[in-house]
Parts: C-alpha cells; sequence; structure tokens
C-alpha cells in the first residue's frame, strides 16, 4: 500500500517536470551550441543537421575541402539575442582557427542568423564574419554601395 501512495504522489510531480517546456531562447541557445561544437571538432555530417536541408550537402561539401587543412582550435558564443515575434535569433560566435599549411593562429568573429523551420526546429539561415581573419566557410560582409 505504500509503493501505491508513493507512486501515486509522484505522478503529479512528473506530470509538472514533463510539462516544463524549454524555452525559446533555450532551444536556440541549444541548437548554436551543437552546431559550433560540431563544426569545431570537424562533426559537419553532424552540424549540417542544424542548417536548411535544400543546402545541406553544399555545406558538407564546403566544409570537407578545409577539413584536412583547417583546424578550429576553440569557438565561444559571446552573445545570444532571440526576436519571439519574427521566430528568428542572432549570435555573435568568436572563432580561434589555424590553417596547418600557414601555421598561423587566426581569429574571426561572426554573426550567425538563426530561424524557426516549418518543423518548429532552430536552423542557421547564414553565418557571416563580422571581423577578424577572413574564411572561406563564413560569408563576407555585404559592402555598401558608393
Amino acid at each position: 500500500m505504500r509503493i501505491l501512495l508513493a507512486t501515486l504522489a509522484l505522478v503529479p510531480l512528473t506530470a509538472c517536470i514533463g510539462a516544463l517546456g524549454y524555452s525559446s531562447l533555450d532551444q536556440v541557445a541549444t541548437a548554436a551550441r551543437e552546431y559550433n561544437e560540431d563544426v569545431r571538432w570537424g562533426r559537419y555530417d553532424k552540424a549540417a543537421k542544424h542548417v536548411p536541408t535544400d543546402i545541406r550537402q553544399r555545406f558538407i561539401d564546403k566544409h570537407a575541402n578545409l577539413e584536412e587543412d583547417l583546424e578550429i582550435a576553440d569557438f565561444e558564443m559571446s552573445g545570444l539575442e532571440l526576436d519571439k515575434k519574427k521566430q528568428t535569433a542572432t549570435a555573435r560566435v568568436d572563432y580561434t582557427w589555424t590553417l596547418k599549411t600557414r601555421g598561423i593562429v587566426e581569429k574571426t568573429t561572426t554573426k550567425q542568423k538563426w530561424e524557426k523551420n516549418k518543423d518548429s526546429d532552430w536552423v542557421l539561415a547564414s553565418e557571416e564574419r563580422v571581423k577578424g581573419a577572413p574564411l572561406v566557410l563564413f560569408e563576407e560582409p555585404k559592402r555598401a554601395d558608393k
């Protein structure tokens, strides 16, 4: 009987915990962290699950072309802003990297734009270099016409 009462007491508690979902900020932060960790460690096939399906193969190919030469030593997400109305987020990421053929440690800061897709998953819509050394993995900033 005690076991039955203890079990019945846990059911509402379990239901409450199950009802607690991750916030949109938690979800996009998790997606961004997973993506950046997978890119950092060269797991491009896993990182690709965070990019839109129509560009996944191009993403994998682009990264695989540098796989032997590029070494990302570290990354740090230094900011993440969420726009709940638009279902978008912007992350600022600092990468420390080197090309083995050059042997020079570089630092690049990028701005990642994240969007919720039709399946309510957060995907990386774009990644653009903000400052630091250019690297072909990142889009270059748009230049204003003079």
